[in-house]
């Protein structure tokens, strides 16, 4: 994601673009973590310190997070930390958090937690829960708005028909959006390419010819070798109306995060994580 600078009137913002009034730190779960375990992510970790523990018992402060899947709310837990796994040469890891669910419940499939009380989520409604009829239409929509965004550069794709993998909608905003990851494919036998566009459209009204593309992210190369930006959560903090999507990368080997704010009608790229992986 290409950042951007943050306004110079924003009031909860550290340097590098991370809005405070979301919490001190992030916890994302991993491929391999299961449900009870994830990686925490701090805002002003560098590529240098993204395994350093100093400071983060003081910031967990009571210890206990909210759980949230994209439709909102899904649990508390009370969280503790880990040191860094061991890795190889040459890689980096995110401090190991341990969760234990309040009440000692079975915890439910979450796509990220933050500081209890800091973010409300907003609902983002799976394309997969809507009528056959519903979903096929939103699908043409999002294959004609993916198709006549601008920076097609690569002849290898140019021309190829896109098939939505995964969208979402929001419920109960005023001003709602739709995002989704689209992807075109050339299925040569020994090395199959593939592109994976990935789309926040702001819709104006019900007529999608209305809408627009309001933010893209393209991303192209070996199909099984394609890291890209995964919705993860919109929420909005405290009595702010910026509109926020948390995006997370994990590839398995390297883990990231991104913030996309929508504050007065445009969408930025307010914050980006350090990335822990390998060279």
């Amino acid at each position: 994601m290409a950042g951007a600078s943050a306004p110079a009137d924003s009031l909860a913002l550290v340097a590098n673009g991370w809005n405070i009034d979301a919490g001190l730190f992030i916890v994302l779960p991993t491929v391999d973590g299961g449900l009870t375990s994830g990686s925490v992510l701090r805002p002003e970790a560098t590529e240098l310190t993204v395994g350093d523990t100093a400071g983060l018992a003081a910031q967990l402060g009571s210890a206990q997070v909210q759980l949230f899947s994209r439709a909102g709310l899904v649990g508390t837990a009370r969280v503790s930390v880990d040191g860094a796994p061991r890795v190889e040469a040459g890689c980096t890891a995110w401090p190991v958090a341990r969760l234990a669910v309040d009440g000692g419940q079975s915890v439910a499939p979450w796509t990220a937690a933050f500081m209890a009380g800091r973010v409300s989520a907003i609902t983002l409604d799976s394309i997969e829960g809507l009528s056959p009829r519903d979903s096929a239409r939103l699908a043409i929509d999002l294959t004609r708005l993916a198709s006549g965004v601008r920076d097609d550069t690569v002849a290898t794709f140019r021309g190829l028909p896109f098939v939505v993998l995964r969208a979402w909608r929001t419920k109960g905003l005023d001003s709602g959006f739709v995002v989704a990851t689209l992807a075109r494919r050339v299925n040569q036998e020994d090395a199959p390419k593939e592109e994976r566009l990935v789309l926040v459209i702001d819709q104006t009204g019900n007529d999608a010819r209305q809408w627009t593309v309001a933010w893209h992210e393209r991303a192209s190369g070996s199909e099984d070798e394609l890291v890209v930006a995964e919705p993860l959560l919109a929420f909005r903090t405290g009595v702010s109306s910026d509109v926020h999507l948390l995006f997370g990368r994990d590839d398995g080997v390297a883990l990231g995060a991104a913030l996309l704010t929508r504050r007065a009608g445009v969408w930025r790229v307010q914050w980006e994580s350090a990335v822990a992986g390998c060279d």
